[in-house]
This record gives structure tokens, sequence and C-alpha cells, in this order.
């Protein structure tokens, strides 16, 4: 095979692994609508999302990394300090001032403090004769201790790091808003570009943005307590979705050739992070802006991976990467240096001479594996129903993971409706249903009240209906989460006929279970049944699509309470596939009606479910809580030991079905 053949096939399996454009347009469309939604609220804080996932990638080793964007507070340059609006005295005004340590850091010192500071910020203030300064390392550390309790939590660099199995990447940053452009950034604003990328509108709109600044100092000073570093996280994310999808894409086989070369460069240098993602987003900008755009096409793949290695091993070579927006800013100070630096140089040579292969882990295999088979399926296409079933999947998948914030207020509802109402497309109008229908659940869930309310009778079955009308659309959208938790309030208000109903519905249909890898028989009877024909997205899910019942500490009023004690004790939401969740329920319901042959037949049925490859035991350990829960409930206390036993084998740390063992074997 040619190069130019391997380039584009090479092209194609990059859109399989990070989706093509229209996907990765979506995906944006979503998180987008998310932070718009999120930040409707009048509150202290503005949420970004950044990262690989704020790009649109959407994988495993995807990082979800999110700036809080504090706006109590304000940074400002020495020569602001008479111009700065003064309708900011309700602010604290911290002035950027020039620290002993290497271009992009600051020191910030305290020009006005408010009346009302943030959390943490009065304990981070450090005096220096007659001024006072703002330390980074003592309040990042605040922002940890803040919520150490609620969730596991470390400090990394200047991010709070959530140690959780869902994002095993999920970083906050606190940020101080700084609206103007930094001074040592004007070379970017004024810099030469002769392919016109990124154009001037751009350059406007990210200079007009201005800034953050982020808690952490400079690693290669020596005393880092009073430093902050300049963030360009919103400039980036803005110059990566400008990027044309041939760039994206040659940016996702860059951040897949990282990952795959990580196990080896902790071989070869004992630090498989010495090369890192931040330096990969730098080449691909410098990359894009230093190149014809016509260089980036499918057939010159290859080339350009070249090109882009050519550009990361003359950094290495010199020991100088520059920071993109600060060239004076080394990156690779105190990390690519001395004997290690040699062993990546010699390393990546070997790559651009295209010796690469036998040192890039899987792209051998990916290119040669099964490359007939691979070949034919693309050329006996014929149709798109294919990629028609991957854009699906991939929008219901991130959807249904999205706009689920508990705090909902009225400018929230307002924005989702405003969004539906001037949606134009199947897409934009599905995103913004979705996130209208969220948000009415969980103002319905908000709105259930507790068993041991004070309320009259009448109060109570008025907040019932409200609740109950509440979580219907969700339910005409979704048979899981949205009709499997109204199904859930049935069951709380006594209506088990109806539950019943519900979780029957559920289980005599096929749908795609869409929290595991998604197998081919699912894809193809998915594309044969909604692919190809005049269906709505909204239909498609209602009919072709489900994901886990997902619950919370702040949702924890409408859930069952057998399972309350996982609710509470798990650090992160509890996820329960569907088909095992409506098994359950229907349990529940036949044994509230002491129905105990009905009970017994749904019993059977959740045993069988645990074995699901889909949905099994085997890989969610609720679900021999959930049988365990079952099996104590028929009085079996031998079997549901076993069972909770089984819930421990699959997730030995931090699982209540402990203290259910305990308990049970007490009271024998």
């Amino acid at each position: 095979m040619d190069q130019e053949s391997m380039s584009s096939l090479l092209a194609q399996i990059m859109d399989d692994m990070h989706g093509t454009e229209e996907i990765v347009r979506n995906r944006r469309k979503v998180i987008l609508v998310d932070e718009f939604i999120l930040n409707a609220k009048k509150n202290d804080g503005k949420i970004s999302v950044g990262g690989s996932v704020g790009g649109g990638f959407l994988m495993d080793t995807s990082d979800l990394d999110q700036m809080c964007t504090l706006l109590g507070v304000i940074v400002i340059n020495p020569e602001q300090i008479y111009s700065f609006d003064r309708n900011n005295e309700h602010k604290i005004v911290l002035l950027m001032r020039k620290g002993d340590c290497r271009p992009g850091y600051v020191t910030l010192e305290i020009l006005q403090l408010a009346e009302i500071n943030p959390f943490g910020f009065r304990n981070a203030v450090v005096r220096i004769g007659d001024s006072m300064f703002v330390s980074s390392d003592i309040y990042r550390q605040g922002m940890v201790d803040m919520y150490t309790g609620e969730y596991d939590l470390v400090s990394n660099g200047p991010c709070v790091s959530l140690l959780s199995t869902i994002h095993p990447d999920h970083d906050i940053a606190f940020a101080f808003p700084c609206l103007c452009w930094p001074r040592g950034a004007d070379e970017w604003v004024h810099r030469t570009r002769l392919h016109g990328w990124p154009t001037q509108t751009m350059i406007d709109r990210i200079v007009q943005g201005g800034c953050h600044v982020v808690p952490v100092g400079d690693k290669s000073s020596t005393d880092t307590l009073l430093q902050w570093r300049i963030s360009f996280a919103c400039a980036e994310r803005l110059l990566v979705h400008s990027l044309t999808h041939p760039q994206f894409r040659l940016y996702g086989l860059l951040k897949y050739f990282l990952t795959q070369i990580k196990e080896l460069l902790d071989h070869i240098i004992g630090d498989s992070d010495i090369l890192c993602s931040y330096f990969i987003k730098t080449v691909i900008f410098f990359a894009v802006e230093n190149s014809p755009s016509v260089l980036w096409h499918e057939r010159n793949t290859f080339l350009c991976l070249r090109f882009c290695l050519s550009i990361l091993t003359a950094w290495v070579k010199s020991g100088y990467c520059p920071n993109y927006f600060i060239q004076d800013n080394n990156l690779f100070l105190r990390k690519v240096h001395g004997e290690n630096r040699q062993k990546i140089l010699h390393f990546l040579r070997d790559c651009y001479d295209l010796k690469w292969p036998r040192v890039f882990l899987s792209v051998e295999s990916v290119v040669t594996f099964d490359l007939k088979k691979l070949l034919q399926e693309n050329q006996n296409k014929g149709t798109n129903q294919n990629s028609e079933c991957e854009k699906d999947l991939d929008l219901f998948r991130i959807c249904l993971n999205a706009f689920d914030h508990s705090d909902i207020t009225r400018e929230s509802l307002d924005v989702s409706l405003r969004l539906l109402v001037v949606a134009e497309s199947d897409v934009d109008e599905f995103i913004a249903y979705r996130a209208m229908t969220t948000a009415l659940y969980n103002t319905g869930n908000s709105l259930f009240p507790e068993y041991n309310t004070t309320g009259s009778n009448k109060q109570n079955y008025r907040a019932l209906r409200k609740s109950k009308h509440m979580l219907i659309p969700q339910a005409s959208m979704c048979t899981s989460p949205g009709l499997m938790m109204l199904a859930t309030f049935h069951y709380l208000t006594g209506n088990y006929r109806k539950a019943l109903a519900m979780c029957a519905d559920l289980m005599s249909t096929l749908k795609v279970h869409l929290d595991v890898e998604i197998p081919e028989n699912s894809r193809e009877r998915y594309t044969r049944l909604y692919c190809g024909q005049v269906n709505t997205l909204y239909h498609k899910l209602k009919s072709g699509a489900y994901t886990c019942v997902t619950f919370n500490k702040r949702n924890i009023c409408l859930s069952l309470p057998q399972l309350h004690l996982e609710i509470r004790k798990h650090t992160f939401p509890l996820y329960i596939p569907p088909l095992p969740y409506a098994a359950f329920l229907s349990f529940l319901c036949y044994h509230d009606l002491g129905d105990s042959r009905r009970r017994d037949k749904e019993l059977t049925n959740l045993r069988v479910v645990n074995y699901d490859p889909e949905q099994g035991g085997h890989e969610y350990w609720i679900v021999h809580t959930l049988l365990g829960i079952c099996y104590q409930t028929a009085g079996d206390n031998r079997r549901a030991i076993r069972s909770f036993t089984d819930s421990l084998h699959v997730m030995p740390e931090k699982n209540p079905a402990l203290e259910r063992i305990e308990n049970l074997r007490n009271s024998q």
C-alpha cells in the first residue's frame, strides 16, 4: 500500500476513533449548551469545559478539565489602576505584578477587598511589607479542604483533581478573570502570520476575552507561594474549535500517539509523562499557524504527522518548547533536559524517519491488522447508514450525561426553552429538548416530598402532582433513565400497577445500551430499524437506546428506600443498568402486592440478567447487590450473603455490601 492510501486509511481510522466532523461538531454543541444553561444561574462562578472533552474528543483517556471563574474577583494590569470600572467596588480587585519567575507567571497584589470574599480567599492573604498578596498555594489547598469529605480530592498543579472511576482525569481549576490582555503575550497579537490562521477576527475575539490566572507557581522557581500562572484555556478552546477537521484529526492522531508511547517512555526514561498533552497541543497550534491550509488533507496524513514530529524534534534538540502565547516561556524547563532529552531526541528521530511503526506500539497493528477486511467494509458501504448510526449513538451518549444540574433555576429553564424555540435542525431541537426535560426532571425531583413531611394531605397531593408532571417529559423521551424514574415515582406513591407496566415496557424491547462498548450486532439492529428512514432523533432515542438509571445524594428522595445505603455511602453517582433495575423494581412491586408467585418470577429474571454480557454483574457490582436485596426480602439470607459477597468481589473498596453482610450475620 502506498503512502497516500495508507494516509487515507489512517484518516478513516482516526475518524472511527475520535469521530467524524459532524460528530465532533455535535459534541461541542452539547458542551456549549450545557455551559450556557449552567451559567444562566445568578451565582458567583462561571463554568467552562476544557481539556480533551472541551475540544470535542470522547475517548476513555479524555481528560475532563473544568475552569470555575470566580466572578467576585477581577485582575487588572498596573496601567489600569486609574481606569478600571468603578462599578466593581463590590468586587475584589487584584493587581497583576511581575514576579521573580519566568514569563507567564505573576504575583497578585490586593488593590481592593470586598465585604464578601470567596471561600478561602481571606486565609490566603499574605502581607509583604505594606502590601498584601494572595498566595496561590494556600488558596488552592483551601479549595481542596472545602470539598474534602464530600469527594476524594487531591491538589494537582493548578487544579483540584477529583478521584473518580467515571472520569479518570477530572480536574477543576478555580480561576480569577483578567479582562485585559497580558503584556507578555503582545507578541502573539502582532505576530506575522503568512497563512491566515488564526484569523484576525479570532485574534480580536481572544484578546477581548482576556485571560485567567490559576493558582500554581513556577516549578523552576525556589519559592512558589505567591506565584500565579497566566492561563489561556478559553483562548485555546476557541483555537481548537477553529481547526479544520483534517487538522483536528491530526491533533487526535498525535494524542493517540502520546498515549501509545507512554509505556515505552516509562521504560526508556522512567517518566511516562515527560511528554505531556499540552506539548502536543502547542505543536498543533504552531504547525497549523506555519503551514498552508492545502497541506491538511487526509491524503497527506503521514506527511502532516512527520511535519508535527519535526517541530517537536527540533524543540527537544534545542531544549526549548515555546508557549504558544508567550514564547519567552520555555515549557521544557525542568522537564526535558540532560540525558532524558537525548533519549527522547533519538526516539523522535526514529519516528520521523518512518521507523516509528516499530515503536508506535499499536499503529503498525492498526494499519496492517485485517487491512483487507477494513478496506472492503469501507468500499462496500454504499450508503451512510453506518455513519448515521455512529452519529446518533454518540449524540445520545453525550446528551444523556449532560445538563444534569441539581440547582436548576428559573433562568436555566428559560434558557433551555428559548433554545428549543429557536432550534432549526433536528440535532439542535433534540439537544434543547433533552436539556429542557432534564431541567424539568430535576425540578420535579426537588418537589417530591419526603415521607416524613409535615404538610397537610392537600399540600402533599399538590406537590406530588407537580412532581409527576415534571417527570413525564423526560419519561416520554427515553425509557431509561426517564421512564424508569417515573416508574420509581409510581412505586413510591403506591401505584404498583403503573410501575409494573412501565418496567414491562422497558424489558419488552431490545435497545442499545449506551454505557458499555456497543457490540456489532446491536449496531446492526439499530441501523436496520432506525437509520436511512424519516425518523427524528427523539423517536430514535425513545425506541432504540437507553442508559443507566442514576442516583446520588441530592435526588435520594426520589429513589428506592432499599438503595439508600448505597446512595449515601457511594461518593459518586450510583449507576444501575436498565434491565436489572426494571427487574428489581418489578420484584419490589409484586412483593408489596403480596404476589409471591410473580415476585419469584421476577427474581428469576434478575438472576438471568445478572449474567447479561452488557448489563450483568461482571460489569456492574450493583447488580449483585440488587440480587442480594431481593434474596433478603424473600427471606433467603444465605443466598443474600452470597450475592453481597459477589458484589464485593467486583468492587472490593467502599462497597456497602460489606455492611449488609455484617448486618445479616449479626441478625442471625
